[in-house]
């Protein structure tokens, strides 16, 4: 009897700013769950970028991971992602170059082609309304060549990235559609997709990564991780209550408001109509809410589903306590034996 190796597993956290907090105990919060994760046993701890969301307090990445990088010592700590086309590859290069100087081989560089905002804050981040994202390859492989060297040809060949320039860290490309997918497979680069938020395209982006994929100089098979949604309690009505206000957020994004934090008494007292109902039942369908029973079922349909390496688990609960709480479950499921990959069957000779 043989299995293969445990179910990698990692977290995305958001800096999420609660109601009647400050962005400092958003950050400071984050920070802790980044201890917190570390203590529990998990691979890696990403950050994401997101600007001009009141709630959401990750729009420097690279500082953030300064101070989880100072705050912890063996995690894997990292972007998911640097949204690339916000910045200039080289910027980027001697943030993640410095990180690395500072920190060592514990530094992943998460990259990402969407904005992390609307259009109109995309602009002010890029100085330009020019929003296609077409040139995407042109500046990975600028990036790239900022930290492993350009081509002689290249124009940019005689600029180094200091720090940066020699000492890469781990690349992953991040997506939500099968572009990225693809490209992560052509590049031979480690892919992570975003299932906790585009849960339609997850097996089709997963195959497409595998068909595309040529070994390369950072990785000789492909490997990928999927992001999954994660509130967690025994009382059904705490994991409710738990969901309510990141829903109510998302709802309102999506009729182009940028919510404050809802409070849990203006949750409690919200009555979604039905086509909310709809919506979130929708949304929530392939996330694992639940018990812990739930939470282990969901998670192995999605492993046998996807045939993913591991789950990088997004928190989404509205208070902190809830947030570790469900980094804790999943972390026991692992523990216990309760979570098993696609390649991890059992072979009886």
């Amino acid at each position: 009897m043989t299995a293969a190796s445990p179910v990698h597993l990692s977290v995305l956290d958001l800096a999420t700013r609660e109601y009647g907090q400050t962005n400092a105990d958003a950050l400071r919060n984050s920070i802790a769950n980044a201890v917190e994760a570390e203590r529990l046993g998990y691979e890696r701890f990403w950050v994401a970028e997101h600007h001009g969301m009141p709630g959401i307090t990750s729009s420097a990445p690279a500082v953030l991971l300064a101070a989880i990088g100072a705050a912890t010592s063996t995690i894997r700590i990292g972007s998911g992602g640097v949204m690339l086309p916000n910045h200039a590859p080289l910027a980027v290069a001697e943030q993640f170059g410095t990180l690395r100087a500072l920190y060592g081989d514990r530094i992943d560089l998460g990259l990402g082609r969407a904005p992390g905002t609307d259009g109109l804050t995309a602009m002010a981040l890029r100085r330009t309304d020019r929003m296609d994202v077409d040139d995407f390859p042109e500046r990975l492989a600028e990036l790239i060549g900022f930290f492993n060297g350009m081509e002689p040809s290249s124009p940019l060949a005689r600029i180094r990235a200091v720090p940066g320039f020699g000492d890469a860290p781990e690349l992953w490309l991040l997506g939500s559609s099968g572009y990225s997918a693809q490209v992560a497979g052509a590049l031979g680069v480690s892919f992570a997709f975003a299932h906790h938020f585009a849960s339609d395209n997850t097996e089709a982006a997963l195959e497409l990564y595998r068909a595309s994929f040529r070994p390369s100089r950072f990785l000789e098979a492909p490997r990928a991780l999927i992001g999954v949604q994660v509130v967690t309690d025994e009382d059904p009505a705490v994991v409710d209550e738990q969901s309510a206000p990141g829903m109510i957020s998302f709802i309102r994004m999506r009729q182009g408001a940028k919510p404050e934090p809802v409070s849990m008494d203006e949750a409690r007292a919200y009555e979604f109509n039905d086509l909310e109902r709809r919506f979130i039942e929708a949304r929530t369908a392939r996330q694992a809410y639940g018990d812990a029973d739930a939470v282990a079922s969901k998670l192995n349909a999605l492993l046998a589903s996807t045939g993913a390496d591991g789950i990088i688990v997004a928190p989404g609960a509205a208070q902190s306590r809830y947030r570790r709480q469900a980094l804790d479950v999943v972390m026991q499921l692992q523990r216990s034996g309760r979570l098993v990959g696609a390649t991890q069957e059992a072979m009886v000779r």
